[in-house]
Order: structure tokens, then C-alpha cells, then sequence
């Protein structure tokens, strides 16, 4: 009786093992498109400025009608455009357009359970070296990730690691050689998979261009990524499935503290689900897209900026949907009104291109043109 009862032990405890070694792994990842903590120099104390909106409405204010989606997921990433800075030394009169907030408002951020930011972009350097500088030191002392250039991020849970490197367009040329690299060794030491965010395109173009499509195509070939995400246009583009793997081509504007006048009204939250079994293998992939609005109290381009994302149902939010759809070669599916999102279908892993991209993606197309972010 004793040795049965060992034996059954012995069974069960097996049968554990076996059930742990096969469970799977969900990390869910929210995405953002632009967001801008502060407004242009010589506007900073109208009335209608983002700072002014600080001051009177507090740090909470700017992402509390989407705190709550943010709260729900295992990590939050942003674009940051421009600089947090207290100094204004440096500021690049050159541009048309200079984006600074001070360093307290990072407050912002973490308030709202933003964990991690992308600054590789066009605004990131408005203040020069001491601004960029400034930024990333704010961002680390406040216990936020952040990742650009050659600096990338790696975010672990429940054993999982997952590499983000963010790319602006004017260094992607010279980067793919080190990407494949950097991200080989990086896998080999443990990394489970790779997300690309970069920062190119076509400002305020609903569809997305040739360079977009050749930039995604090196991401995923010679930076291995297993998603990719896109910024600068300020509004909505299209997705793009390659190799079983999203690329999203815009998501537009979000809060966005440099128009004091809303430019660009619709925006989306893409929250992304990468599944692992429990040793780490990358199994697959499912994203939603929930409506927005940069702004809260506008309704159309134009009207006056409030600074707050809001998200968007009914007509507003298929509308939405719709622009993304334009932009998209499949069907979307529909938008679940009950859910307040539009859920692609689900995106086994399939083996990744390994042929390092120096052209036109593998093909006879001349080398790929940078176009060097304006605003």
C-alpha cells in the first residue's frame, strides 16, 4: 500500500513537471503614438499652451481617460518627442518647430503607468547634446526604460526578456549591420524576442510610402523583430503582416503638447500580445486596436487642443478604424463595440528571413532614401 502510494506521488508529480514545462506565457504590451511633454519656447506661457495646462490641471490630468488601460497590461511604451529639459541652452533655431517641458514632467508619465519610451526621433536633440542628455537622465532617475540609437531596452517578466531598439530614419542606414549583430548575441544570452520601433515616414500622409515598407522589411530580416511599430506621420496609417509578424505603419499623433490647435484628430492604442511557452520559445501574436482622440473636447482639426487622449466608441470609433483600414491591403475584421477594440487574428510564429537587407528588401530596387524627419 506504502509502495503505491509513492508510486502515485511519483505520477503526479510528473504530471506537474509535464503541465509547467508546457504552460504557456502572455506578456501584454500597450503602444502609443507621439507624445510631447511640453510646447515650443515662445509659446509656453499662452493660456492654451500645454504648460499652462500643467499648471492648472496637475500632472494626472493629461492620460486619465486611458490610465486605466494602461494600468491593465505588463508594460507601456510611448514615443517621446522632445526634450525634458530645465535649461533651454542649446535649442536649435534652425528648426521650425522646438519642443521642450521640464524635467517635472515626468510626473506625467509615471503617474500614468507609462514604463518605458522610445527617443529616437526628429525632436529628441531640439536642445542639442545637453537636452538629449538631460532627457535620458530624467527618464532614469524617475525609474523609466527608455531606448534610441544604439541604446536598447531589455524588459523581463516571469522569465521572458524581450529587446526594444527604437530608430530614427536618418541612422537606419547605417545600422542594419549592427542590429543583425547586436541582436544575434543578444538572443544567444537569453533574449526571447525583438520589437522595433522607428521613426520615418511621410508627415501627415494616410498611407504609408515604399521606405516605410523597405525600413520594416530590415527590421524584421536584420534585426530579427518579431513586431514593429512606426511614428512620425502624426496620423493613422495601415498594418502590414510580414513573415507572421505586424508591422504597424502609424499610429499618429497621442498626446501631443506641441499644437496648441489639433492637427490630427484620430490616433489608436495598440496593445500586443506575445505568447512563450514556458522556456521561453516565441509562439505567436495577436494585437488590438482600440479608437482614439488626441483630444477630448474637439471634435474635428482645427478646434482647440485639450491634450487629453480619449477613447472613442460607436461611429467615432469605426471612423477611426476606417482610416487604418484605407491604408491596409487585408481585412481588418470588425470592431467589437462591447470590447472597444478591432482584434486581428492571431499570428502563429512562423521562421524568421535571415537574409540581411542592404537594398530593396532581397529584390533589384535601388539602395533605400532616407527622409529625414522635418518637423
Amino acid at each position: 500500500m506504502k509502495r503505491t502510494g509513492i508510486l502515485l506521488l511519483t505520477l503526479l508529480m510528473c504530471l506537474s513537471s509535464l503541465s509547467s514545462a508546457l504552460a504557456d506565457r502572455t506578456l501584454r504590451i500597450t503602444f502609443t503614438g507621439d507624445v510631447t511633454l511640453g510646447s515650443e519656447e515662445n509659446k509656453k506661457n499662452r493660456e492654451e499652451s500645454f504648460n499652462s495646462f500643467v499648471k492648472r490641471e496637475g500632472y494626472g490630468y493629461f492620460f486619465r481617460k486611458v490610465k486605466d488601460l494602461f494600468e491593465a497590461d505588463d508594460l507601456t511604451v510611448v514615443n517621446l518627442e522632445g526634450v525634458l529639459s530645465d535649461s533651454a541652452r542649446n535649442e536649435n533655431k534652425k528648426k521650425t518647430y522646438r519642443f521642450r517641458g521640464p524635467t517635472e514632467y515626468v510626473q506625467i508619465l509615471k503617474e500614468a503607468s507609462i514604463e518605458a519610451c522610445a527617443i529616437s526621433n526628429n525632436h529628441t536633440k531640439d536642445f542639442g547634446k545637453q537636452g538629449y542628455n538631460s532627457t535620458r537622465k530624467t527618464l532614469k532617475d524617475a525609474g523609466i526604460d527608455y531606448f534610441g540609437a544604439e541604446e536598447y531596452f531589455i524588459f523581463e517578466k516571469d522569465g521572458i526578456q524581450i529587446a526594444f531598439f527604437a530608430l530614427v530614419s536618418t541612422i537606419v542606414q547605417g545600422h542594419q549591420t549592427w542590429g543583425k549583430e547586436i541582436t544575434a548575441k543578444l538572443r544567444e544570452e537569453g533574449v526571447d524576442a525583438v520589437i522595433v520601433c522607428i521613426h520615418v515616414g511621410q508627415e501627415y500622409d494616410p498611407h504609408h510610402n515604399i521606405t516605410q515598407k523597405r525600413y520594416a522589411e530590415m527590421a524584421l530580416s536584420n534585426f530579427g523583430a518579431d513586431l514593429v511599430i512606426m511614428h512620425h506621420p502624426h496620423v493613422l496609417q495601415g498594418v502590414e503582416i510580414m513573415n507572421n509578424r505586424t508591422v504597424c505603419y502609424s499610429l499618429g499623433n497621442f498626446c501631443f503638447g506641441g499644437n496648441a490647435k489639433v492637427r490630427a484628430l484620430e490616433t489608436m492604442v495598440v496593445q500586443a500580445e506575445l505568447d512563450f511557452t514556458d522556456d521561453g520559445t516565441y509562439k505567436g501574436q495577436r494585437l488590438r486596436f482600440y479608437p482614439a482622440y488626441t483630444c477630448s473636447s474637439a471634435a474635428a482639426v482645427g478646434d482647440p487642443n485639450d491634450y487629453q487622449p480619449t477613447l472613442v466608441t460607436g461611429d467615432a470609433g469605426l471612423a477611426v478604424m476606417q482610416l487604418v483600414q484605407n491604408d491596409t491591403d487585408f481585412e481588418l475584421g470588425l470592431y467589437d463595440e462591447e470590447a472597444g477594440c478591432l482584434t486581428l487574428p492571431y499570428l502563429p510564429a512562423e521562421e524568421r528571413e535571415t537574409d540581411t537587407v542592404t537594398g530593396g528588401a532581397g529584390t533589384d530596387e535601388e539602395p533605400l532614401t532616407l527622409e529625414v524627419a522635418k518637423e
